[in-house]
């Protein structure tokens, strides 16, 4: 019997609502990410998964023709179930398919987690598509209401691509998010808009077969260049280029390093001598106007425990470089539960982070992270960080807890303490502007509607301020409803 037969076939099709083919998983679909991590867990996903987007031909070629094993999780089968269905619908190629998207918001949430929420008060999207043997894009225009950065049509989403062999090159605005984390990446997360950026990343995550090297297993590499906006104050044009690669020795563990940097712009070197100091590392001991750009680094990890659903993760990124290796570390850590109730999973987890320079002294280095003396506007793009949403100089804790039902409705719960900014002498700080702290609740539902997918969500945001504008309490909450068709 197949997985996807050990649930009602009305499941089935609630569950692929939202799964017309394309060739990558972009983060934003925190359902999805859970049933992936569940399968990965389990052993029956192999593809490397904290390097997001995430290949659809590797998790459609690991889930195709499972069956279940004897005394397998209802809950389990049920995941496999939703993932196969969607899937199944991935791989059938060369056909163009439309999406519309609209959605309202009051008060849209300034600290953005892995899951997708609107970015302005009101938003309007409409896309068609296309994934084909060998090419793929997809064109998207977006309007919006009242934009913070005053771009009121938007490409996000639009891209290029073709496939190499075993490597993918694509040209567009795409999103991403390198690391374990749910409720942030250090170096490269979803806060921001996405960069234009031409990217090349491996497509299948092959382990290498030989001898000295199949311990690696399952690995992916990405790289990526692209350009900041133009009406930045430090270097206009500056451009963005980053690097990550993950593997797993082990199919319950899964290690990954990350590089990004800032450099070029108008006024700045940009020849490919600037840009392989930039990769050699030679770069604090030349002249300020001759050093090639802003850079971090690091590492994570992620372990699901043998003996427990349990699993532990954490990432430390890099601010400055000794003895030609990361230092100044920033860091984040988590742990994560997952389990069932029937056929439906859920999923806890804790999550810490502090961007403090040096975080584990008793006097972090306060005024580094994200910041340059080069690159003076942060380590932003269009007025958000590029990195996790609290900025720098703040400290994160965050728990959250998640219920995906049979038919892939869900119910999510978000719960965080931030203190941002807490030096108070960071002006353009993109969350405060000084020491503040913030709490907030939410709760994200999310369910098959209308031949579409609607999310919703309430939450209560409160911030305590030092100085002008003063304190703040506020009901916030979206609406969007989504609709994929052929």
């Amino acid at each position: 019997m197949r997985l996807a037969a050990a649930i009602p076939a009305w499941t089935l099709s609630l569950a692929t609502a939202q799964a017309f083919a394309e060739p990558w998983l972009a983060p934003g679909d925190a359902r999805l990410r859970h049933d992936l991590e569940l399968l990965a867990d389990a052993g029956i996903v192999r593809a490397p998964l904290t390097a997001w987007p995430v290949s659809w031909a590797e998790v459609a070629r690991d889930v195709s023709g499972r069956t279940p094993e004897p005394g397998q999780a209802v809950w389990l089968v049920a995941a496999l179930a939703r993932v196969q269905a969607a899937a199944g619908v991935v791989q059938r190629t060369g056909h163009p398919a439309g999406e519309l998207s609209i959605s309202g918001s009051e008060l849209p949430m300034a600290l953005r987690r892995f899951g997708a929420t609107p970015r302005e008060e009101g938003e309007v999207s409409a896309a068609v598509h296309y994934t084909g043997d060998r090419f793929a894009f997809r064109a998207q225009a977006t309007a919006v209401a009242d934009a913070d950065d005053g771009k009121t049509w938007r490409p996000d989403g639009s891209y290029v691509a073709a496939v190499l062999g075993n490597w993918m090159l694509h040209a567009g605005y795409i999103d991403r998010w390198w690391g374990p984390g749910w409720e942030g990446s250090l170096i490269y997360g979803s806060n921001a808009r996405p960069i234009p950026s031409v990217t090349v990343e491996r497509n299948y995550s092959d382990a290498i077969d030989h001898p000295w090297l199949r311990w690696i297993g399952q690995w992916r590499f990405v790289a990526t260049m692209g350009q900041l906006e133009g009406d930045r104050e430090d270097a206009p044009h500056a451009r963005f280029s980053g690097a990550r690669v993950t593997w797993k020795p082990h199919p319950r563990v899964e290690v990954g390093i990350s590089r990004s940097a800032q450099w070029c712009g108008d006024g700045r070197p940009c020849g490919f001598d600037t840009f392989w100091d930039l990769l050699t590392g030679n770069d604090n001991d030349q002249p300020l106007e001759e050093q090639p750009g802003n850079q971090l680094a690091g590492f994570d990890a992620r372990w699901a425990l043998p003996f427990a659903p349990i699993a532990i993760y954490g990432q430390m990124i890099g601010e400055d470089e000794a003895g030609l290796l990361p230092s100044q570390y920033l860091g984040l850590f988590g742990i994560e539960a997952t389990g069932g109730l029937g056929d439906r999973s859920f999923r806890l987890h804790f999550e810490y982070a502090d961007t403090a320079c040096s975080f584990y002294d008793s006097e972090p280095n306060f005024g580094c992270a994200y910041r340059n003396v080069i690159y003076t506007d942060g380590y932003q793009y269009r007025d958000r960080s590029i990195g996790h949403a609290i900025d720098g100089d703040s400290e994160q804790f965050a728990a959250g807890a998640m219920l995906v039902n049979a038919d892939g409705s869900s119910w999510e719960l978000a719960l965080q303490t931030v203190d941002v900014n807490r030096a108070s002498d960071n002006p353009v700080h993109s969350v405060e502007p000084a020491a503040a702290r913030i709490r907030s609740a939410d709760l994200y539902h999310r369910r098959p509607l209308w031949g579409g997918d609607l999310s919703v969500a309430v939450g209560y945001e409160e911030r305590e301020r030092g100085g002008p504008p003063g304190d703040s309490q506020d009901v916030r909450g979206f609406v969007t409803w989504t609709w994929e068709f052929q």
